[in-house]
């Protein structure tokens, strides 16, 4: 990377305008961050059964993940070794063996090329598999790492499981899924959900379900303090882990965290009233009030899962001025659509958060993209996240 790029960096402040808007910029990013990094890929329950596949863009490259036959996920570069076309057109599938549609070279699901018409007698195969990537998966979470010596998976698995393993997403169904395609640098989408700074202003109904924004409230102090005292013991019984149970959105680790917060007294989950929106809760739970169960990476990966419903993010950047995010909403897999649960009901609580967040992003990127922007410092006590993850940023980029 050009090291002047960074010399306008001043730590404790924003990023130069070039970091969201230079191409070169860009190309480093999807290089040093995306395609060496874990990324959230989607959900276990995407891939139920053998054969089942998706295909999604991982820094810029094509990738396939497959479910083979012993119920194992492998995850590819999604090109042809012949000329190099895309094996897989569609997002999501099912293949007994992956074909590719120009010459009809197939592949086993583990990559294997177990086709190839017309080659010769003399046709090293086995010379010839899918360039193969990593592919880990936990808790119903879906994770791949294009690198060719990843950062240990362990990591991260061992901080976000205690925290997600409870809430019955490897026993879930997707009631909706969503995408928002958005004409701002990615890293502004990242920013803005690293801090409820602006929440309070903005996020009326968030703010009247959460706790984020009081907890430097003198009037609320006891009432946190009980409700926590509360959570910890009934979790606890539940057999939930509870080493993380706060109403605090700090980082818990360098570039990913997790923690169990209660929603406010009177509330068993996020919706418009704090009341349930789907009537069969997730994991067994018998208990709705369970929290909110909440994950997020600095790549490109939120959640909040609560008694109810789970609700994750998976971002995509696709160039410097434009970013897909694809929202999910899981249930209990016993629960029945239509009679249990509606999905706009399920979805509409996080959708208007996103909804207003969009909006923060897009007036945000036309100040950031005008000629009269200047980086300026961060609150050190409401944006501390966004400081460390700007900061986790620019070590990667320069390391």
């Amino acid at each position: 990377m050009n090291v002047h790029w960074l010399q306008g960096y001043r730590p404790g402040y924003g990023l130069p305008r070039d970091f969201y808007t230079n191409a070169e910029i860009f190309a480093e990013e999807q290089a040093r961050i995306f395609r060496n990094s874990w990324f959230f890929a989607g959900h276990s329950v995407e891939l139920p059964k053998a054969g089942d596949y998706m295909t999604l863009d991982v820094g810029g490259a094509p990738v396939v993940v497959v479910r083979d036959r012993d119920g194992k996920v492998h995850a590819h570069h999604n090109v042809c070794r012949h000329r190099g076309s895309i094996i897989c057109t569609k997002e999501k599938g099912k293949a007994n063996r992956l074909v590719c549609p120009y010459h009809s070279w197939s592949y086993a699901h583990d990559g294997t090329l177990i086709g190839a018409p017309m080659m010769g007698e003399d046709f090293d195969k086995s010379a010839h598999g899918l360039k193969s990537t990593h592919a880990e998966e936990f808790d119903g979470l879906i994770f791949v790492n294009l690198s060719e010596t990843p950062s240990p998976f362990q990591e991260l698995h061992d901080h976000l499981s205690p925290i997600l393993k409870s809430q019955g997403m490897t026993k879930a169904k997707i009631a909706l899924i969503r995408d928002y395609e958005l004409d701002v640098n990615w890293k502004i989408v990242v920013e803005n959900n690293r801090e409820c700074y602006h929440c309070e202003a903005n996020h009326h109904g968030y703010v009247s379900v959460q706790y984020d924004t009081e907890n430097d409230n003198p009037d609320l102090k006891d009432e946190i303090a009980e409700r926590l005292g509360d959570c910890r013991i009934r979790w606890e019984k539940a057999g939930l882990d509870t080493a993380r149970v706060n109403t605090s959105s700090n980082n818990t680790s360098e570039w990913f965290r997790a923690n169990r917060t209660p929603v406010r007294k009177g509330m068993v989950t996020e919706s418009a009233d704090g009341q349930l929106v789907c009537d069969v809760l997730m994991a067994g739970f018998t208990d709705p009030d369970m929290g909110t169960a909440r994950a997020n990476t600095n790549i490109n990966f939120w959640c909040h899962a609560n008694s109810d419903y789970a609700h994750t993010v998976r971002i995509t950047p696709v160039s410097p001025t434009r970013t897909i995010v694809r929202g999910y909403w899981l249930v209990d897999e016993n629960a029945v659509e239509g009679r249990d649960y509606d999905p706009e009901k399920i979805a509409a609580f996080h959708h208007e958060v996103m909804s207003e967040d969009w909006e923060i992003c897009r007036r945000q990127w036309i100040g950031i993209t005008s000629p009269g922007f200047e980086p300026g410092p961060y609150s050190p006590t409401k944006e501390a996240n966004v400081d460390r993850y700007v900061r986790w940023y620019a070590s990667q980029m320069t390391a």
